[in-house]
């Protein structure tokens, strides 16, 4: 566990990113295997996602869920303002990892236990995976890859570091992207937006 946290912590992006897109794999589907067969269809409907005007446009509709996948976004950039450390540990671990994480959680379930808020028949378990990567139709795993470049990308921008008792606080000053760093995260924005956009059309298309 301590090699993961130092690998996600790691000053190159590409190896926070890579070690991520693992403990994603690592973490969504088993969960979503585990919630298929253990916990009850529609568990979560109607807890975890908002209820969208059907307004038969595309661009407004597509808005809509934009926005609401901003709060993601927001959730992250939040949980990546804090990191912890202990005094052994080399770099600042950030809080918005255990965010994500969650998110990812949430969606796991929702997809296991077939929990969208739109309604649909339910299908069996070896279609919801596949149905992942047919990303013309399915914006899951675009808005979620999306996200995970955003996290990556902010890794480094605490502003509260805790290690062991002591608190460090520093201003917004301090904030410095990468290059790379300012591309992941307006790549990962469009992502979002992209999957906006297939999600919309699919839903309006039904």
């Amino acid at each position: 566990m301590k090699k993961i946290r130092a690998k996600l912590a790691s000053e190159q992006l590409a190896e926070r990113i890579c070690y991520t897109i693992l403990c994603f794999c690592g973490i969504f589907f088993p969960l979503i295997i585990f919630s298929y067969y253990f916990l009850p269809e529609a568990l979560l409907r109607g807890k975890t996602g908002a209820t969208f005007e059907m307004t038969g446009n595309l661009l407004s509709h597509t808005l809509q869920i934009f926005r609401w996948n901003l709060l993601s976004v927001g959730c992250l950039l939040i949980g990546s303002l804090f990191s912890k450390k202990t005094k052994k540990e080399k770099h600042y671990f950030s809080t918005g990892y255990t965010v994500f994480f969650v998110l990812i959680a949430i969606n796991a379930i929702t997809l296991g236990t077939w929990s969208f808020s739109v309604e649909s028949v339910a299908v069996p378990l070896t279609k919801r995976i596949i149905g992942l990567f047919q990303v013309n139709k399915n914006a899951g795993l675009i808005e979620m890859f999306g996200q995970l470049l955003i996290l990556c990308s902010l890794a480094n921008i605490s502003l509260v570091r805790v290690c062991g008792k002591e608190i460090q606080t520093r201003k917004f000053s301090a904030i410095k992207l990468t290059t790379s760093e300012k591309i992941g995260t307006l790549l990962g924005l469009l992502l979002i937006f992209v999957g906006a956009l297939i999600e919309s059309h699919t839903i309006l298309n039904r």
